[in-house]
């Protein structure tokens, strides 16, 4: 296990190819923060910038704020500005200002409409024992737009991993592959994301998808959100059947009451 990686697992992707897909998303190392323009160097602020900050004229209390960025393990003071202009902040009072909206925008993220991942399963709505079923989820990029705390927030979501859960007891995930569709000639071949089904039955099969996602701020810079959204796919019933095979000396138009007929 590197450090960087929950964990890892050989599977077999739909190639026919063995790889190692990763489990878990690492924490992100990159911090960031914003200042005041104008305040830079001085205590009390340069008077004659202050007087052209007037430009965030979008709400009260506007005020221009460099955003910077760097590891988390390195002292914000040495974080490198992350734009070539600054952008806007309305609030009386910037110092909290920080951390209200990361939660808000947490929060907001997490409530957002966002939409499930397509699931798919070949073949479908029927399947055999024994065999592997094809399971499949297909999933994009979506976008927020909303205000917070006064503030235009645009938040950007993108599915980064994904649990399967197979309906018999059986899952797999959080993986990061989100497993394809096979032409139908290779249904029953073994993907990184199959299933075989070991008795018949009705199965309620779900794909809960994992979503990231980065914000902004009246503009500024991609901001990635301290933490994630799960959005389940609506259940899907696959049918599990068991297969017989029979030799027999006629057909069903010479034998019609012959087994299969």
């Amino acid at each position: 296990m590197h450090d960087d990686k929950v964990t890892g697992s050989w599977q077999q992707h739909q190639s026919g190819i063995w790889a190692s897909f990763d489990f878990g998303i690492p924490e992100n190392p990159i911090g960031y923060r914003f200042e005041l323009v104008c305040f830079e160097d001085q205590e009390y602020g340069d008077v004659d910038c202050l007087s052209q900050a007037a430009q965030c004229s979008a709400g009260p209390d506007g005020r221009l704020v460099w955003w910077f960025a760097g590891l988390k393990t390195r002292a914000p003071s040495g974080w490198s500005r992350v734009s070539e202009s600054p952008s806007c902040i309305y609030s009386e009072d910037p110092a909290a200002f920080e951390e209200r909206i990361r939660e808000a925008v947490l929060t907001a993220f997490q409530e957002s409409p966002i939409t499930p991942g397509q699931l798919t399963m070949q073949p479908s709505p029927h399947t055999l024992v024994g065999a592997h079923t094809n399971v499949y989820v297909e999933a994009g990029e979506q976008v927020f737009e909303m205000n917070l705390l006064g503030q235009s927030i645009r938040i950007v979501v993108e599915p980064t991993e994904y649990t399967f859960d197979y309906g018999d007891g059986t899952s797999l995930g959080p993986v990061r592959v989100p497993g394809g569709p096979l032409p139908e000639f290779r249904w029953g071949e073994q993907t990184a994301t199959s299933h075989i089904y070991e008795q018949t039955g009705d199965f309620p099969v779900t794909v809960t998808t994992h979503f990231s996602g980065e914000y902004s701020v009246n503009g500024g810079p991609m901001v990635p959100i301290d933490g994630r959204a799960q959005v389940t796919s609506p259940v899907q019933v696959l049918s599990v059947w068991r297969s017989e095979s029979r030799n027999v000396a006629d057909d069903c138009l010479v034998n019609p009451t012959g087994v299969g007929c």
